[in-house]
């Protein structure tokens, strides 16, 4: 894995980055290298918000032609969390993005391995959360 750069995008793009990354690992067997090769090219330490605007469309578009298409992502102007869902209780340790690009964060689950990143081609590490 190449050195992650230590940039943020904005709110909403973390978030659709975050999203899309997830369902890409989801769904990897079903829509083939695509995506992930189209992900890779934000590893970059120069890229833009443009050029991630254009990679989440392509990979928008990758999952459509799969017949893949939904999520509460997509279509919206921004991502929004299910009404009444709340904060929840404090996580000790969660998966959080290893290029610290988006602000993708996935629970633990006991005996199972961490997800995986598409953007980055890794694991997802761990983080502890300080309470």
């Amino acid at each position: 894995m190449s050195q992650p750069p230590r940039r943020r995008l904005d709110a909403d793009r973390a978030a659709r980055l975050a999203r899309t990354c997830d369902d890409v690992a989801e769904v990897s067997a079903l829509v083939g290298p695509e995506a992930a090769h189209a992900l890779a090219r934000l590893r970059g330490p120069d890229v833009g918000e443009g050029e991630v605007d254009a990679v989440l469309a392509e990979v928008e578009n990758i999952l459509r032609v799969h017949g893949l298409v939904g999520g509460a992502a997509r279509g919206g102007p921004a991502y929004e969390p299910l009404p009444g869902v709340g904060g929840g209780r404090p996580l000790e340790e969660v998966h959080v993005c290893p290029g610290d690009l988006c602000d993708r964060v996935e629970v633990p689950t006991l005996g199972a391995a961490a997800p995986t990143c598409a953007v980055w081609s890794c694991r997802l590490p761990l983080f502890r959360v300080d309470r």
